[in-house]
């Protein structure tokens, strides 16, 4: 389906959980208990309806995220759904972002359920840093879940958050540990969604100061690599890498976003960076099918032109982080 501007609309990124076994700073700061009461958490049943009208409205693309998609209750379910519709061909792709700490026991089954490539959410390969970053999380988890899915044959990318005086020095190491994994990567900017203590400005690296580094160090040439999301991909030849960067700040990519996304308490936003969202709830119960793809259609249809994040200013997404919309 199109919207107003053209774009073809074919992807949704599910959020199942705003619950996290990690509490990152940049996404779900240990000050931040704006948490979706439980009470308000969609069914797994709640979700497959919304499933099944998104997929009659043309959506081909899931992604499940949280949160922490893999500890919520209930998610095998949601995933042999979607499989059940992939092998009727309703679905081109399943799709999942994790932190990695459940890897290593739903490894098997994902890729039994035809996800097949996966987005790890990593930030340093430092085991203290990683601790430092997470407040808490242990770094070896998630390493052995990397190498449980690797080895089964799920494609692997890294996604790294750029963080100033954080993790700016570990760039090469995070490039080369990829390259020798043959991992995919993509450095993304942080985005100022949700209001936390510190300035975000204060967080904030481009994803130029990366690109600008591994070129030095690798070289890189552009790539015809595409995929349904923002990275627009490198090919690092020296070392076989292939390598995206996300910049939703310094060179937003808001003209071919293909995107959609539902919360795990059934708020559908057609742009991550706009507070304008749709309740689907309302439309939930059994004969109110017909109202729910209008809803839907209308809202595909009305997608923003553009967000307006600016780093140096105040946010003006305050009580909504990244935790609730998905990665």
């Amino acid at each position: 389906m199109l919207d107003s501007f053209g774009r073809k609309i074919n992807y949704v990124r599910v959020s199942v959980t705003d619950r996290c076994d990690l509490r990152c700073d940049y996404c779900m700061p240990l000050d931040n208990q704006n948490f979706i009461k439980k009470k308000e958490i969609l069914t797994i049943q709640n979700l497959i309806t919304i499933s099944e009208s998104l997929i009659y409205l043309g959506i081909k693309k899931f992604r499940i995220t949280g949160g922490e998609p893999l500890i919520r209750k209930g998610i095998r379910d949601y995933i042999e759904f979607l499989n059940s519709q992939k092998n009727k061909k309703n679905l081109e792709e399943i799709l999942l972002t994790t932190n990695g700490t459940q890897l290593s026991n739903y490894a098997e089954f994902l890729f039994k359920n035809n996800v097949k490539r996966i987005n790890v959410s990593l930030d340093s390969l430092d085991s203290k840093k990683f601790s430092l970053i997470t407040n808490g999380g242990l770094l070896t988890n998630v390493l052995s879940g990397i190498k449980k899915a690797s080895d089964l044959g799920i494609k692997i990318k890294i996604n790294t958050v750029l963080l100033k005086d954080v993790n700016d020095d570990e760039i090469i190491d995070i490039v080369k540990w990829c390259s020798s994994n043959n991992f995919k990567l993509s450095f993304i900017e942080v985005m100022p969604i949700g209001d936390i203590l510190k300035k975000r400005k204060d967080q904030y690296l481009s994803v130029e100061f990366a690109k600008k580094i591994i070129n030095k160090n690798f070289g890189l040439i552009k790539s015809n690599h595409e995929t349904s999301g923002p990275s627009k991909y490198f090919e690092c030849k020296n070392i076989n890498l292939t390598v995206g960067f996300i910049s939703p700040i310094s060179n937003h990519f808001c003209s071919t976003c293909n995107r959609l996304r539902v919360t795990s308490n059934g708020k559908i936003f057609p742009c991550l960076g706009d507070n304008g969202s749709e309740d689907l709830v309302p439309y939930l119960e059994a004969g109110q099918e017909m109202k729910l793809r209008k809803i839907l259609s209308d809202v595909i249809f009305n997608k923003p032109e553009k967000h307006y994040f600016d780093i140096n200013k105040e946010s003006y997404i305050k009580e909504r982080f990244m935790n609730t919309t998905g990665g």
